[in-house]
């Protein structure tokens, strides 16, 4: 690596839907509550309505919208639209670039990214991986366009190449992954409720 920057930072905006995932799952599980949207029904759908006029697939409209309703900026839709429009720039076909934001959406989320970082990611992968490699990258790892050109420039080529295998591999066993998300929140979770229990049984001063 060209700087100490580990190779984990070029794959953790790949994992920023499981995390997402995740969270929600934490919040459904807790007393068995269903876990509650940030903003109201309506603004999602008003939210919904004007993406998928814009031209964005429904099915990734409904995510983006809940994704985002925490986090809502002034022209939220319009944001979202541009950076999909600057998104299937990179890739061959619009059913290809549908693909490639189901793995992840967040390289269209405004909290997140800029038309910016993504042309000039685009760019900078284009001219140092040649197209061949860098459309490997693009399809093996969509969240690298969500990184800076800036920062990027301080990673060496082999450290791109290797975090886009390392988040093919970790899609491709997404199951897995899931998995042990759930095994571990499960086991945080009874941690606490064993700690309480032992706290609470324990005279205090003992």
């Amino acid at each position: 690596m060209r700087d100490g920057t580990p190779i984990a930072m070029l794959c953790i905006h790949a994992l920023l839907p499981c995390a997402a995932a995740f969270r929600v799952v934490a919040m459904t599980s807790h007393a068995g509550i269903p876990a509650r949207r940030a903003s109201p029904q309506l603004a999602l759908d008003e939210g919904r309505a004007k993406l998928i006029q814009g031209g964005l697939p429904q099915k990734f409209a409904e995510r983006v919208s809940f994704q985002s309703s925490g986090q809502r900026i002034a022209n939220q839709e319009d944001e979202i639209l541009i950076l999909w429009k600057e998104f299937k720039k990179c890739y061959p076909s619009e059913a290809v670039a549908q693909e490639m934001l189901s793995k992840n959406t967040a390289v269209i989320l405004p909290q997140l990214n800029s038309p910016r970082k993504i042309k000039g990611t685009y760019a900078l992968l284009n001219t140092r991986l040649g197209k061949v490699r860098a459309a490997e990258v693009l399809e093996k790892n969509p969240g690298v366009l969500i990184c800076s050109p800036e920062s990027l420039e301080k990673q060496s080529d082999d450290d791109i190449v290797n975090a886009a295998n390392l988040v093919d591999t970790l899609n491709k066993n997404k199951a897995v992954v899931n998995a042990f998300a759930g095994a571990l929140f499960l086991g945080i979770v009874c941690a606490f409720i064993y700690r309480i229990g032992t706290v609470g049984a324990t005279p205090p001063g003992m």
